[in-house]
């Protein structure tokens, strides 16, 4: 009988735990689009107006480009741009967020001396601000230059970090995300 109470409690808590996650790593692509035939790949460049955002720096762009390109080469070949068979451009966007709790908003009867009384407790609230970072990656066919897949990923970003565990990081959300590439297509 214990035994069988530890099981539900832990499927029971797993299951609440995997309920209040929620997915980082989104992506779309063209369902009509065969991605079996892609072999090789090129990084385009990066646009320049990236830069326009004083959040984001050469240094994590040039991070992140290298670590798309490993990441992808477990699986496809790195040629010159006229060679491949599917292209890849990233963006990086960093934004502001606000994260708002309030807390002990409350109403209630209590006694006090001869009688009851009641009271009021006004809820506290507090703000607090952080940077969300976001990767998107384009898959551009070659041939056609049509983006064939787009996925996205995204965390806080976190600017105590060393930059060996902020390309640890940035490597376990790329390796999220290039799981779901290509896209395994239902038949």
């Amino acid at each position: 009988m214990n035994t069988i109470r530890r099981v539900i409690i832990i499927v029971f808590c797993t299951g609440f735990m995997l309920a209040c996650t929620s997915s980082r790593t989104k992506t779309d692509y063209r369902t009509d689009y065969d991605f079996s035939r892609l072999q090789s790949f090129a990084i385009l460049p990066v646009d320049e107006s990236i830069y326009k955002n004083p959040k984001v720096s050469q240094i994590e762009v040039d991070r992140v480009g290298a670590l798309i390109s490993r990441e992808l080469q477990k699986r496809y070949k790195n040629v010159e741009k006229h060679q491949a068979d599917f292209h890849i451009r990233y963006f990086i966007v960093v934004e502001e967020r606000m994260k708002v709790d309030t807390y002990n908003a409350s109403f209630g009867m209590y006694r006090y001396g001869y009688g009851y009384s009641y009271g009021l407790h006004s809820p506290q609230t507090s703000n607090s601000y952080y940077q969300q970072g976001s990767i998107i990656v384009d898959i551009i066919d070659a041939k056609t230059e049509d983006v064939i897949w787009r996925g996205s990923t995204e965390g806080r970003v976190k600017n105590s970090r060393t930059p060996q565990q902020r390309e640890a990081r940035v490597a376990g959300y790329l390796m999220e995300l290039f799981s779901l590439f290509p896209p395994k297509l239902k038949q």
